[in-house]
């Protein structure tokens, strides 16, 4: 199975993950943070960032990527999934990209 397939999965398990939540409770994604290891933002917890993302699919999902590499993947998995993705850059030049925001639904 190749990253991109691995990673597919993962973003799979954390969109059902975080469908569950109820977003009224305080904190009610504590089980979903402490399962993957991450931090879900967005009003709805539906968001999550990749650097975290990368971190969680190395120590949490054993998923051998580095960044750059990750960050190549994230938008042809994202379309895949249709699941949006926005770029976030290191100040305002857009030539040099920090990572993304993935949302899961």
């Amino acid at each position: 199975m190749t990253n991109s397939q691995k990673i597919k999965e993962v973003l799979v398990q954390l969109k059902d993950d975080a469908q569950a939540i109820d977003p009224v409770a305080s904190w009610g994604n504590e089980n979903t943070i402490e399962k993957h290891d991450m931090i879900l933002i967005g009003e709805n917890f539906n968001k999550i960032d990749s650097i975290e993302f990368c971190h969680s699919l190395k120590d949490i999902h054993d998923i051998d990527i580095s960044y750059a590499e990750l960050l190549n993947i994230i938008p042809v998995v994202c379309e895949s999934l249709n699941m949006k993705n926005e770029p976030a850059f290191f100040g305002e030049d857009t030539s040099n990209l920090a990572g993304y925001y993935i949302e899961l639904f």
